[in-house]
């Protein structure tokens, strides 16, 4: 309070001057139409483009209120799609990646969801039914992924529908390619041909799209094949996700022996 009434007594001159200013231009402005014309106009140039600008910060808040809506009611079509066409997770919960990378060896991403959403270890993360990833670690609203551009996991996969089961794994190069390993010489495939989970890891349900056979020609290393693989997810893009969440996994995951370390 003290320095307050110190700078009064230092500007009362200054201060002054700006009230009695204040005072003239009031009344020369209500009392000259031209004048207060233009001050009106002035005024509401100023008051329309500040409420223009509030009016696109409140549409940008409810657009994104409305996609995170889009996005729940998205995954439970999918889930309701998921469970009348095979056995599958009972619940998917939508989420934002928060972070990702892709030009490490051991690529991760955090997403926006944790325990309190329901989020565990080991849980599969997938998005628009291709498989990206599973879920490494989760705090109470956030959770730790791992993805399947990351080198030090490997991923049970097989070739088309009931095609043989093999290792997907990545070497950390291209974001785009992985290698299928330990299939037999004598399998019949084509570039082009899908490549889908197994469902043995219990990360995902059988049957979810993770990749095709690439055009490139595969290695034989003198008992199997190593064939290259073209990754449907696009890591670059990975905005939201879908977690896969239910019973069937929980239960099949309690019956592994240290799952949450599992890298087969």
């Amino acid at each position: 309070m003290r320095n307050l009434w110190n700078f009064i007594i230092q500007y009362h001159v200054i201060l002054l001057f700006c009230v009695l200013q204040f005072f003239a231009l009031s009344w020369y402005v209500t009392r000259n139409g031209y004048p207060r014309g233009k001050w009106v106009k002035r005024t509401l140039e100023w008051q329309g483009s500040w409420n223009e600008q509030i009016t696109k910060w409140t549409r940008l808040n409810e657009l994104a209120e409305l996609n995170q809506e889009l996005l729940a009611e998205n995954a439970s079509l999918r889930a309701e799609l998921f469970a009348a066409n095979q056995r599958s997770p009972s619940t998917i919960q939508s989420a934002e990646v928060v972070r990702f990378t892709w030009s490490n060896n051991a690529n991760y991403f955090i997403i926006n969801q944790g325990i309190e959403e329901g989020i565990a270890i080991g849980q599969g993360v997938s998005h628009e039914g291709i498989a990206l990833g599973r879920i490494a670690e989760v705090s109470d609203h956030y959770a730790l992924g791992v993805p399947i551009i990351n080198g030090e996991v490997e991923w049970s996969v097989r070739i088309g529908k009931d095609g043989p089961v093999g290792r997907l794994s990545w070497d950390g190069t291209d974001i785009t390619i992985a290698s299928l390993h330990d299939i037999p010489k004598s399998t019949a495939f084509s570039p082009g041909d899908s490549i889908f989970t197994s469902g043995f890891q219990g990360f995902f349900p059988k049957g979810m799209l993770i990749g095709r056979v690439d055009d490139s020609e595969p290695y034989f290393d003198g008992q199997f094949l190593q064939i290259p693989i073209l990754l449907a997810g696009d890591f670059r893009s990975m905005n939201y996700v879908k977690v896969l969440i239910g019973n069937e996994l929980e239960q099949y995951q309690s019956l592994i022996p240290n799952s949450d370390s599992s890298r087969k």
